[in-house]
């Protein structure tokens, strides 16, 4: 078992409620009250790795690691996760000095964005849905992971985790796939295998390097590389530039009269810092549709 400490508020239901708003793993097996399941790759060895989350009344949340994964590596990818590993303290002060943030506080109370499990996993959803419905990309992805996947039992609730960098390197195809996306596919799992995806790696870079070599990746834009970025290597005071959606989500919140663009994004965000990707996801999650980038199941 491991223990997290959040430095600042925080509410494992609003993660859990804020994963079963979109991406949920294929899984078996009944629900339990009050707990957060996660399943996925550890960093760097691909082990599959699932994870049983509580909090008590005290705010310390309690982890139990299942499968071959290590404890210590896993706690680490799941505070990444959940961004744990971020000092939340100084995030009601955003909201007291701008009221659309504090209302939107209010409206997720607790809320921290669920991050995808690693770059990799990120980079694939990226390649799987690029150009087709976020339900039907969703439905190629489960397929794959319960058939190229491997299983954690979590006291009798399986979830598949994606599969591994491997066996993307060795697929030829897959119902659902279509043009290139096989083909990039391969090229993401050669990458990943080199080590050129890591995580922690890509996470220490300066923002226009980490963005430089994620788009060398085939098949990976500007958006996909934003995304990645933000919601796998937590930048956790950086801007979606290419995201359309959170201008309009923005234009709503603020009553603007005018259609925004980028540079109003920036001059709106600068009262946002140091959170502002944690603001801009949660002006995301006001529209219909959510965030749509998290990546595993909540139980409970």
């Amino acid at each position: 078992m491991f223990e997290l400490v959040p430095l600042g508020g925080y509410s494992l239901r609003e993660s859990a409620g804020f994963i079963d708003a979109w991406h949920e793993a294929p899984s078996e097996g009944g629900k339990t009250e009050g707990h957060l399941h996660l399943a996925f790759l550890s960093d760097r060895s691909w082990t599959p790795a699932g994870v049983c989350l509580t909090q008590d009344s005290g705010g310390v949340v309690k982890g139990t690691v299942y499968g071959e994964a290590r404890v210590d590596e896993t706690r680490a990818q799941t505070a990444r996760i959940l961004s744990l590993d971020v000092d939340g303290r100084e995030w009601p002060a955003v909201g007291e000095r701008d009221p659309v943030v504090g209302r939107l506080q209010r409206m997720f109370p607790g809320f921290r964005p669920v991050n995808w499990s690693n770059a990799y996993e990120a980079a694939a959803w990226c390649l799987i849905s690029s150009r087709i419905a976020m339900r039907q990309a969703q439905g190629v992805k489960d397929r794959m992971c319960r058939e190229l996947g491997a299983p954690v039992d979590i006291h009798g609730h399986r979830l598949w985790c994606f599969p591994d960098p491997d066996v993307l390197t060795r697929m030829n195809s897959f119902k659902g796939l279509f043009g290139r996306k096989v083909e990039y596919l391969n090229g993401l799992g050669h990458a990943a295998v080199l080590g050129e995806l890591d995580t922690e790696t890509l996470r220490a870079l300066p923002r226009e390097e980490a963005l430089e070599r994620l788009k060398r990746i085939k098949g990976i834009g500007e958006f996909g590389s934003q995304l990645v970025r933000l919601r796998a290597l937590s930048a956790v005071d950086e801007l979606p530039t290419a995201e359309p959606r959170l201008l309009e989500a923005m234009r709503m919140a603020y009553s603007l009269t005018h259609e925004p663009d980028v540079s109003d994004l920036h001059r709106v965000a600068e009262g946002w810092r140091p959170y502002r990707m944690w603001v801009a996801v949660s002006l995301r999650r006001t529209l219909a549709g959510g965030a749509g980038m998290t990546h595993s199941r909540a139980a409970g």
